[in-house]
């Protein structure tokens, strides 16, 4: 899931819930985790990356300063604020994943959605270092409408931002939050080995099959989580 559209947390966040681990603990335990996946991406996206190097320096960039701002903000959340708004970020995130990608083929991108995009990729990286749940279908979003890149290309700039994203705020959380060290490489290794597998995937499944497949899942896990912080 990672490696195909950036969906990790959504499955390992309530996994870990289930078995004790609280809610802030688990995010930043599977943030550590992602460094594997991530890295595994961006290798076996190698062949994608090589037609997009400057729109990836561009978004990278931009995700990863937010992604810092977002890792500040989480160490004065309390887990319980935590706790009820992951659940609606999920939900509105498979929602959004439902929607049909506009065909921007052969039209220019104006300077006004450059602009609103370079805005929404900030806001994106605040996201991914605050939580991340999610955030790989928000930033396949920004990147839809800001360049006319195929899916398989849009998600190897995706791997790379995130890796970095990813490295900046680990090295923010290791300093200041508590880890879960004998997690860590449970999740791991499979994370690296799906890492590896979900862009290959992505070269020979139709996009709108991982789309609605994915959309399904996050809704129902944000419909349980909704349960259990609200009710």
């Amino acid at each position: 899931m990672n490696g195909i559209v950036g969906m990790a947390t959504v499955a390992l966040y309530p996994a870990l819930l289930y078995v004790g681990v609280p809610p802030i603990i688990a995010n930043v335990t599977i943030t550590v985790g992602l460094l594997f996946s991530d890295f595994s991406a961006v290798l076996s996206s190698r062949r994608e990356f090589k037609r997009v190097v400057p729109e990836t320096i561009k978004f990278s960039t931009l995700i990863t300063a937010g992604a810092i701002v977002g890792a500040i903000v989480l160490l004065f959340s309390s887990s319980k604020s935590f706790k009820e708004i992951t659940p609606v970020v999920i939900l509105l995130s498979g929602i959004l994943m439902m929607i049909p990608k506009k065909d921007n083929t052969h039209k220019s991108i104006s300077k006004i959605v450059l602009i609103i995009s370079a805005i929404a990729t900030l806001l994106v990286g605040v996201y991914v270092g605050y939580f991340g749940a999610g955030a790989g279908i928000l930033m396949t979003a920004v990147l839809s409408i800001s360049n006319d890149y195929e899916y398989a290309e849009n998600n190897a700039v995706r791997n790379v931002s995130a890796l970095c994203a990813h490295i900046v705020t680990v090295i923010i959380f290791i300093f200041t939050m508590k880890i879960e060290w004998l997690i860590v490489p449970l999740i791991a290794i499979g994370l690296f080995v799906g890492g590896y597998l979900g862009p290959i995937i992505v070269r020979y499944v139709p996009s709108k099959v991982m789309r609605y497949v994915v959309s399904i899942f996050a809704i129902v896990v944000a419909l349980i989580l909704g349960y259990q912080a609200f009710f």
